[in-house]
């Protein structure tokens, strides 16, 4: 079993990371780590609507690096900072590129999950019930598109004061998440 855990955060060490690296103690199989912050390779998309005919992007960059990596993987994680109740502007914009499986579900070429998923989100602002919300929608139809069942979400708010280390509730969520993808 391989997973991918596609980071978002520009922090290498940041609490997103360490949830991901906590997440992978735990994990059976090959773990990759591909970071999607900043990737000065990737153009962004520019909609020209190629992928809704064909099953692949128009533009040949980075991403080429990305799909490959996808297509290899039997669980996929993104894990990301929340910044205004999103995902990095770095991330959206390499997912955005990845219209190009949403464009498959057009064409009818909807894919099965046969993979597994999972959401790992860390935000500086206080515990809010609503903190996580639109970026836990954009990743959860994302991993749909990739055929990845969504097993779970753990989400840590409040960082700006306390890491993971302090957070035995959100350990226990990343060990439930694990052993949910090792099924």
């Amino acid at each position: 079993m391989k997973t991918l855990i596609l980071t978002g955060s520009p922090r290498k060490n940041g609490h997103s990371m360490r949830m991901a690296e906590y997440l992978a103690e735990y994990l059976e199989g090959e773990v990759e780590y591909l970071s999607l912050d900043n990737r000065k390779d990737i153009m962004p998309c520019r909609d020209c609507r190629y992928c809704y005919t064909h099953p692949e992007c128009a533009i040949h960059d980075g991403m080429e690096e990305i799909y490959a990596n996808l297509e290899a993987a039997d669980r996929i994680v993104f894990a990301a900072p929340v910044y205004f109740y999103n995902i990095p502007g770095s991330m959206k914009a390499v997912l955005d590129r990845l219209q190009v499986y949403w464009a498959g579900v057009l064409r009818g070429d909807k894919r099965p999950l046969t993979k597994k998923g999972a959401i790992l989100l860390a935000g500086g602002a206080p515990e809010s019930p609503r903190q996580f919300q639109g970026a836990i929608q954009t990743l959860r139809y994302m991993l749909d598109d990739l055929g990845a069942e969504c097993v779970g979400e753990a989400c840590m708010g409040g960082t700006d004061k306390k890491g993971l280390d302090e957070r035995p509730d959100v350990q226990e969520k990343l060990r439930q998440i694990a052993e949910k993808l090792n099924d």
